[in-house]
């Protein structure tokens, strides 16, 4: 992978994070949330009807999440994190004659988001409706393993995919200085690539869902999240005197979530 392909994905990121800051200059802060996530990460290939491979293990994440009132129910929301972590790989080599191989992958990326949401208060509750745009890039970097037919050497993968998303949060306080915080809704990969060495190949992506609930007393806020990726065969691409493919990917990600909110 080219040192360009590496920057490009990462500028895109940063350009997300200025935006999210340049909306906070014309209105302010009504909360800001530095958290830290203990995630369980799952991740299966299908092909031909089967399961190619199934990858599963803890990574971890360090993000923050903001919201920016203005004078009118609208709001705006930006979250910013880097996560990684290392996986077990159950699965197989490439190539005509597949074998059985059993390695690690180490994980690191980082996610980008701003939304929109509008705020409608019933009685109690309150309710915010809301859409935006993502970014999320990742490295999958699998590791060299010995097989029944001798050394597989790993390779690292470059990840990208930009996403709409959109769904509703509500508030309900419980208690005095005690609230419960709902929020789930589903996001729509419009542009993934998943790029090794100088080849780049291109999976369609599909609705997921996302949804995450916990409570917040005092400053501190506990809760548990849920991420969903949905990808389909990608076309082939030429690769030197090969065709390459990405097959049909899936991600299910789990969480336990710790922040302290400023407000």
């Amino acid at each position: 992978m080219g040192l360009g392909k590496t920057i490009t994905p990462l500028l895109a990121a940063a350009v997300m994070s200025m935006c999210g800051a340049g909306a906070a200059s014309a209105a302010s802060f009504e909360e800001v949330t530095p958290y830290l996530s203990a995630l369980h990460h799952y991740w299966d290939e299908y092909y031909g009807g089967r399961t190619r491979l199934k990858e599963s293990g803890a990574i971890f994440a360090l993000g923050v999440v903001g919201t920016v009132a203005t004078e009118t129910p609208v709001l705006f929301r930006g979250r910013s994190e880097i996560f990684g972590g290392d996986v077990d790989y159950d699965g197989e080599t490439q190539g005509l004659t597949p074998v059985p191989a059993k390695t690690d992958v180490v994980y690191l990326g980082v996610r980008e988001e701003l939304d929109l949401a509008y705020r409608i208060r019933l009685s109690r509750v309150t309710v915010e409706p809301f859409g935006g745009l993502g970014y999320r890039f990742w490295l999958r970097d699998l590791q060299d393993t010995m097989t029944q037919a001798g050394a597989a050497h790993g390779y690292t993968e470059a990840w990208q995919s930009w996403y709409w998303l959109a769904g509703l949060r509500s508030r309900y306080p419980l208690a005095e200085r005690t609230t419960l915080e709902l929020e789930g809704g589903a996001k729509y990969p419009f542009y993934v690539s998943n790029t090794v060495n100088s080849a780049t190949v291109r999976p369609q992506g599909e609705w997921s869902a996302f949804a995450e609930g916990g409570v917040t007393v005092g400053n501190l806020k506990v809760s548990l999240s849920y991420q969903g990726f949905r990808f389909t065969q990608s076309p082939l691409e030429l690769s030197g005197a090969n065709y390459i493919y990405q097959p049909d990917s899936s991600s299910d990600i789990w969480g336990v979530n710790v922040g302290w909110k400023f407000q």
